[in-house]
């Protein structure tokens, strides 16, 4: 294989995706979902995933998936089950359920805050709090469960039933991973690989029995926005359309809110704008469907427990959290390509350029997360091989 970066080594069979850019981490993850769900409903067909320069960026080449644009998306939206049409009673129940649930939960706050106020101390406060708030969080689990049990019949895929959002305890996430293994195959596993990318029961928050999250987890409740919901509504809303769109064609994003902050252009800082982010009209727009491949696309980046914390494929944590994806010129299989993603080499201090070409990866390049405010983003991505 040549080091040439500007050499085309994909055969001319092969099909050109140009709406996804390999630089950008929305892109490459995209692209890494869409290679994981053509990959299974299409087994055991050999099916590859090239990169390939194009109009001064990386571009996905794959082979294996045909050229009928249409029938690829379609497709994709069928294995996707978008969009998904929850049976109305089930996704009425789920509402029902779920607006129980956080009016209790607002109650225990406001319950626990008076109860702060009162400046109770030792067993008094003690003596207080079970009898005050005891009986509250007793309700609140009930309701919890019954919102959980709703939810679970009313999503298109199992890992989604985890909660809203990557903060269920450590005891909710062992169990929920163990049924979801029950229900994999070695030809059908995209729940229970996702379930391995959200974190793992041996990491907690400090202190806390709540699970520590991927860092890939951007969207925690600023703008009412949380990681599995907004999921859910992603697969209500894409179509076989909306995918041929995003996959083939260079086009701008259009589609407001519903984002999980994966492309750095979603940045709306006052320090990387032209113009005020705050002035009307100037509303942050993203695509739906490169958002849905994307996470997805997840199921290529394991977390793993380590003595220190919870680490997950390609993320390196100091002296700041960046994330690294490597560019490959060869047609890879699904399985080669998690190996080529979680190989140390990438992740080196001191990546060199002459080490990762043995490996057949082309270009190395990395991605900051930040954080202002309640907001997270990607930092646009130097290449550093």
């Amino acid at each position: 294989m040549t080091n040439n970066q500007d050499d085309v080594t994909e055969p001319p069979d092969s099909l050109l995706v140009p709406g996804l850019d390999g630089t950008s981490p929305s892109g490459f993850l995209a692209a890494l979902g869409t290679l994981q769900t053509l990959t299974e409903a299409n087994r055991p067909k050999r099916i590859t995933l090239a990169w390939q320069r194009h109009e001064c960026s990386w571009v996905p080449a794959f082979r294996g998936i045909g050229s009928e644009k249409s029938a690829i998306a379609a497709a994709l939206a069928e294995h996707l089950k978008c969009p998904f049409r929850p049976d109305q009673q089930k996704d009425l129940e789920r509402e029902v359920t779920e607006v129980a649930f956080q009016s209790k939960k607002q109650q225990l706050k406001k319950a626990s805050e008076a109860l702060k106020k009162r400046g109770l101390r030792g067993n008094q406060r003690k003596e207080a709090d079970e009898t005050e708030l005891g009986p509250i969080r007793a309700e609140l689990d009930t309701l919890r469960l019954n919102w959980l049990a709703a939810l679970r019949q009313a999503v298109p895929s199992l890992e989604l039933s985890l909660g809203e959002h990557l903060n269920a305890s450590r005891e909710k996430l062992r169990a929920d991973t163990i049924g979801c293994l029950e229900n994999a195959t070695l030809a059908s596993r995209c729940a229970i690989d996702l379930f391995a990318a959200f974190g793992s029961d041996a990491c907690t928050q400090p202190n806390s029995e709540q699970m520590q999250a991927t860092p890939f987890c951007f969207i925690t409740g600023s703008g009412h926005q949380y990681f599995l919901d907004t999921v859910r509504q992603l697969t209500q809303r894409v179509d076989a359309q909306r995918l041929e769109a995003a996959l083939f064609s260079r086009i701008e994003p259009s589609d407001e809110t519903l984002s999980m902050r994966w492309d750095p252009q979603e940045d709306r800082r006052y320090a990387v704008m032209w113009s005020d982010p705050t002035a009307s009209g100037n509303k942050a727009t993203t695509n739906w469907a490169i958002n849905l491949l994307a996470y997805r696309g997840l199921q290529l980046c394991t977390s793993l427990p380590t003595s220190r914390d919870l680490r997950t494929t390609g993320w390196l944590s100091e002296p700041e959290p960046r994330w690294r994806w490597p560019i490959w010129q060869q047609g890879l299989t699904l399985d080669v390509v998690r190996s080529t993603l979680s190989h140390p080499l990438l992740i080196n201090n001191n990546p060199s350029r002459g080490l990762v070409s043995a490996i057949g990866v082309v270009a190395l390049y990395q991605a900051s997360r930040v954080q202002v405010g309640k907001y997270i983003n990607f930092t646009p991505a130097n290449q550093i091989a």
